[in-house]
């Protein structure tokens, strides 16, 4: 096609067709932005708003709809990774349902077939996104302290970056200075979780007990430490450690411990430079931070975590599951998720041993008491019993003679 005029989000937000689809739709979490960045994307090919894409789609037959379809991935196929083209597909379906164009899912597997001779199968962009737990050893045992921290909060806790960055003192439900915790809840506000629902989950001993120390020796160097205090701070000004810091010293780590850093190019067009630039060359490395929070998830499923628990520890939305609210879930729930997080701990412990699981629940603690007094009893009476038995012996031997 020819040079096409530009499209912008905000003619796609601003469509009514959009908001037709977005009101008739539950969404949460980051679906509405995926669809309208899809939507934009389609759009984009055809040099049309909306509204404009959905007259044309009106008028066409079923076959006629697999052809634009097929028109369609086509151009893309040159343009982004097939993933993120197979991730829009279903905005872009659910657009034109929604706007009277039913049509497109009785076509719907005629559809993914074009997609796939266009595309071919849908494959992860990286060979390896998963680190194993050698290699985060490998990893922790060539990290300086609050790096070591950050990696074990993150392949403990199941933290994407950005939300590992921003905590602070003050999110740490269980005090994290009490040394005798097995592990520790950490409550996430709605601002650091990209589903924006504030949820509940769990880092192990191990990572509590590097943040600690790190926090001592800041305090230590003169830094007063109060709840707003981030738990990962760059080494000057006491500001939290920003995430493309931690990516350079990501991939320093990764070279150090021999870990596969090879870069692996990106289709399409990438923004840099806090989005006032664009990058068409942009790549990806074979072993990404994101990977920890991939090795927790799978860490859950090999553990025996049950699956809410192991989703609410992501904080994931729970609605799937019929639950509306993630967080009432959590607190409601905060000791049967502590329980389950302890499936997990051991495989989620690298460089320490995994603590002993202390009784901390004041009722089994009393009936335990109970148990071990009435145990006292038992092996009193039986004693007692014993000198009887003995003592009658010795009588009846008396007799005999």
């Amino acid at each position: 096609m020819s040079e096409k005029p530009k499209i912008i989000i905000k003619d796609i937000l601003s469509d009514p067709t959009v908001q037709v689809m977005l009101s008739k739709r539950s969404l949460s979490g980051e679906t509405p932005k995926n669809y309208v960045k899809g939507l934009k994307f389609f759009c984009e090919y055809y040099g049309l708003r909306p509204s404009e894409v959905l007259e044309r789609f009106k008028r066409l037959n079923e076959d006629e709809i697999v052809e634009e379809f097929s028109g369609f991935f086509a151009w893309a196929k040159d343009r982004v990774a097939p993933k993120s083209a197979w991730g829009w597909l279903p905005g872009i379906k659910a657009w034109l349902v929604e706007n009277g164009v039913r049509g497109v899912d009785r076509v719907s597997r005629e559809i993914a077939r074009e997609f796939k001779r266009k595309f071919g199968s849908v494959k992860p962009l990286l060979k390896r996104d998963v680190v194993s737990k050698e290699e985060i050893v490998r990893l922790l045992k060539v990290a300086e302290l609050r790096e070591r921290a950050i990696i074990c909060a993150m392949a403990s806790g199941g933290f994407r970056l950005s939300t590992c960055l921003g905590l602070r003192l003050k999110h740490f439900r269980d005090d994290v200075f009490n040394i005798d915790l097995p592990c520790y809840a950490v409550e996430i506000p709605e601002n650091l979780n990209k589903e924006r629902e504030p949820y509940v989950t769990f880092i192990s001993a191990e990572a509590a007990n590097y943040i600690r120390t790190h926090l001592i020796m800041r305090q230590g160097r003169g830094e007063q430490i109060t709840p707003e205090t981030p738990i990962f701070a760059a080494e000057r000004g006491g500001r939290a450690l920003t995430g493309k810091r931690f990516e350079n010293l990501w991939r320093e780590l990764c070279n150090k411990a021999g870990l596969d850093m090879r870069p692996v190019p990106i289709k399409g067009i990438h923004k840099v430079a806090g989005g006032k630039s664009v990058n068409n060359n942009a790549v990806r490395y074979n072993t990404r931070i994101h990977s920890l929070r991939k090795f927790f998830k799978t860490a859950c499923s090999i553990s025996g975590v049950d699956r809410m628990a192991s989703e609410a520890f992501l904080g994931h939305s729970l609605t799937k599951f019929g639950v509306e609210s993630l967080y009432d879930f959590c607190i409601s729930n905060i000791e049967w998720l502590r329980n389950e997080y302890l499936k997990v701990l051991p495989a989620v412990t690298f460089l320490k041993e995994v603590p002993a699981v202390k009784i901390m629940n004041h009722e089994a603690r009393e009936r335990i008491s109970q148990l071990e007094e009435e145990n006292k009893s038992l092996r009193d009476e039986i004693t007692e019993i014993k000198r009887q038995i003995s003592e009658i012996r010795k009588a009846f031997e008396k007799l005999l003679k």
